[in-house]
């Protein structure tokens, strides 16, 4: 993380390239996030992935795949909801930097910012219905951003949406190409640092907070839905399969 003009520029480079989202990844951000509403020096936070590197193929598979269904999965789902909660509480300007694959709770996070950026490579997705899980946030979150029709159609064909449809859609603000992703989510980021801090300040807070309230709904929802699908034992079995098989992306959404 570095902190230069005003701007908070958080790169996810700490893990596998495609980034899944373990709990304490997750922890440290949401605290991170927090740490920032308390900086006078930080005006406005770029999330990163990296070149080359995803946004995030959601939950790790190695600590869900040992979920029964039962206080592991509250635990889980307490995590999810505090950063995606730490994430809209920022009264900074919030811009997600996309390359690579954003599926699951890496999508959700991005839907958390004020302004999302794709690379032209960039994939979009929300698989949870086919791997088993239940998707009450990714369901409540992109209704709450893209309109219900977008939210129907990604669940229920767990299909990749590319960088041109996302941008249609309204998953993705701008598309630019790969090697330009860095420079353009800072350029955003410098005009936003300059934003008076009274107006956006204030205003943030506002637009934010039915959101969060629907995400605090969501948390009490999740934790049923999820303690069914895991003690059902579906999902885990996909798990296992994906892990014995090598595969690279771990993804898991909530």
């Amino acid at each position: 993380m570095t902190v230069a003009d005003g701007v908070a520029l958080v790169k996810f480079d700490d893990a596998h390239r495609h980034n899944p989202w373990s709990m304490p990844r997750m922890d440290g951000l949401a605290r991170l996030l927090a740490e920032f509403g308390r900086d006078d020096e930080v005006r406005s936070v770029v999330l990163f992935s990296g070149l080359g590197r995803s946004f995030g193929v959601g939950g790790s598979f190695h600590e869900t795949v040992k979920f029964t269904g039962g206080d592991e999965v509250d635990a889980w789902i307490d995590q999810v909801t505090d950063l995606y909660v730490a994430a809209l509480r920022l009264d900074r300007p919030l811009i997600a930097a996309i390359d690579g694959y954003a599926i699951g709770i890496g999508l959700q996070l991005a839907l958390t910012a004020d302004y999302r950026i794709g690379s032209s490579r960039c994939l979009l997705k929300m698989p949870e219905f086919e791997l088993g899980i239940a998707c009450t946030f990714g369901g409540f979150m992109l209704e709450k951003a893209v309109g219900r029709a977008v939210m129907q159609k990604m669940l229920m064909t767990c299909v990749e949406w590319d960088a041109s449809r996302s941008e249609r859609d309204n998953l993705l603000h701008e598309v630019v190409p790969a090697e330009g992703l860095r420079d353009t989510a800072l350029r955003h980021a410098k005009h936003a640092a300059a934003f008076t801090t009274a107006g956006f300040r204030k205003t943030k807070p506002y637009l934010n907070a039915t959101y969060i309230e629907g995400l605090e709904r969501t948390r009490v929802a999740g934790k049923l839905a999820h303690r069914a699908a895991f003690a059902a034992g579906d999902a885990q079995r996909k798990m296992h399969r994906v892990i014995g098989a090598g595969a690279e992306l771990a993804e898991v959404g909530r």
